[in-house]
């Protein structure tokens, strides 16, 4: 029977659209990009640099009175190098895009800025911890190594499956301590959450959350006190995963004097916005970036694969 007017035969309803967009991507969590230190520009695609490096003696014999001295080679630094990465997040709207109202009402142009560049600072950050060299040349990307290809002196494969303890923290620590002079023992261990959960279990030196402000990211950053006298802080990672995809009894550990690594822009090319010429009904552009990163002092740091990815 008639009637009148319902909302649901209705024919003039509105949406009900609300103006909130909560972005939860987890492209922000870039510790390394964010905190890292900058070396002088790079100024080709193979980037040097020198490190230098004495054993101490494992034995010493006495010099005999009124003896001359005896020469031994003496060595001088040596070169270490990486290769710079390029890498890009390029954006496309549509003319017709930029007309339409949205649900932020942001322009598109300018929210979609936003995004490519928390993208490319996602990509940066992924291969400063994970990126594999690649030589440049004609038609092929070049690639940089990250933190698990620069590691080479203190790099130990455990067993598939092996379980994080507190001993292999120390175990870790010692291989620092053991290569390197103490003011510069690693201080940061990086790790899966996982393994920032199965710390928390330690009963023993996991003193307290020191106050980090000056560290953005994470004001409150876990410590431990390791046996061989330094204090090490913990910080979980999302790119601090598996060796590879399948390993999924090999998770990463790594150890780091972070001081000692630092990114290198080619010249000029921090990351930055670039207008791309405009062809039909569409506005291009991207962000781009060129860089790598500096190991001045590999030995200092420590890795390890081979954990299990469980409690």
């Amino acid at each position: 029977m008639p009637f009148g007017l319902q909302s649901s035969n209705a024919t003039d309803k509105r949406e009900s659209l609300l103006s909130i967009l909560k972005d939860v991507s987890p492209n922000t969590d870039n510790y390394f990009v964010t905190n890292l230190g900058v070396a002088p520009a790079a100024t080709n695609t193979l980037h040097q640099w020198g490190v230098y490096n004495t054993a101490r003696p494992t034995s010493v014999t006495g010099v005999i009175e009124g003896s001359v001295p005896s020469y031994n080679d003496l060595a001088t630094p040596e070169k270490s190098s990486n290769y710079t990465v390029l890498l890009d997040e390029s954006v496309r709207i549509s003319d017709t895009q930029m007309a339409i109202s949205t649900i932020t009402g942001e322009n598109p142009m300018a929210f979609q800025k936003d995004r490519a560049l928390k993208r490319l600072k996602a990509k940066m950050e992924y291969v400063t911890i994970n990126g594999d060299v690649v030589a440049r040349a004609s038609g092929v990307a070049s690639g940089m190594a990250g933190f698990h290809n620069m590691i080479s002196t203190n790099a130990t494969a455990r067993a598939s499956g092996t379980s994080f303890t507190e001993l292999e923290l120390n175990d870790m620590m010692q291989n620092s301590y053991d290569q390197v002079s103490m003011e510069f023992i690693a201080d940061l261990l990086v790790c899966p959450m996982i393994i920032k959960r199965r710390i928390a279990t330690f009963t023993s030196n996991l003193t307290r959350n020191i106050d980090a402000s000056d560290k953005k990211l994470d004001n409150e950053i876990r410590v431990y006190d390791s046996t061989v006298g330094q204090t090490v802080k913990i910080i979980p990672h999302k790119d601090v995963r598996t060796v590879n995809v399948d390993a999924t009894n090999s998770l990463s550990v790594y150890a780091l004097r972070e001081e000692t690594f630092k990114h290198s822009f080619l010249v000029g090319q921090e990351p930055k916005w670039q207008e791309l010429a405009r062809d039909g009904h569409r506005v291009n552009g991207m962000y781009k970036t060129e860089f790598t990163l500096c190991a001045f002092a590999q030995r200092a740091s420590v890795r390890r694969t081979g954990y299990n990815n469980t409690l």
